[in-house]
């Protein structure tokens, strides 16, 4: 990770990191150590690794981030708000940005909670994920619980992958 940190990415329109491994509160478990999330991300901040300031840099972690399980719930029938949020949006210029910006982190699963794995179809996305219950598993308090993915964005625009031109 500090090589892909300290690389120029001069030429790059973003960085992607992609853990699957085992993982709790705010580590992820590699071979031989457990590795702090934070620290990693740290890395990639603006104010260290300067030429990827203004680019998304995106971290999907599927692992678990704690050691309960998320309870299935049943929700209200009637749920109603006519509050309208507006925000004001100043039409000026960006000059500078926050170190911490333009990271998206997805985490396979909310804080706290375990992330369960479908062996025979795959892993379980937000709609769908939520809707899943947890069918067999070696640890039967397991069974029939629930999960849900967590997203943090400090993107500052829109994200759209395409291919560059030219390739």
């Amino acid at each position: 990770m500090y090589a892909a940190a300290a690389a120029n990415h001069v030429d790059a329109d973003g960085f992607v990191c992609i853990f699957l491994s085992h993982g709790e509160n705010g580590h992820i478990y590699a071979y031989d150590d457990k590795i702090d999330i934070q620290e990693i991300t740290d890395l990639f901040k603006g104010d260290v690794c300067h030429s990827l300031v203004g680019k998304p840099k995106i971290f999907i972690l599927q692992a678990c981030r704690g050691d309960k399980h998320d309870e299935p719930v049943t929700p209200m029938d009637v749920v109603d708000s006519q509050a309208v949020n507006t925000v004001a949006v100043d039409a000026g210029v960006l000059y500078t940005l926050p170190a911490g910006a333009d990271f998206l982190m997805c985490y396979s699963v909310a804080e706290g909670y375990y992330s369960h794995r479908e062996t025979v179809n795959g892993s379980f996305v937000n709609r769908r994920v939520s809707l899943r219950n947890v069918g067999n598993c070696r640890d039967l308090s397991a069974i029939g619980k629930k999960q849900v993915p967590c997203f943090a964005s400090t993107l500052t625009m829109k994200l759209f992958f395409r291919p560059k031109k030219g390739c």
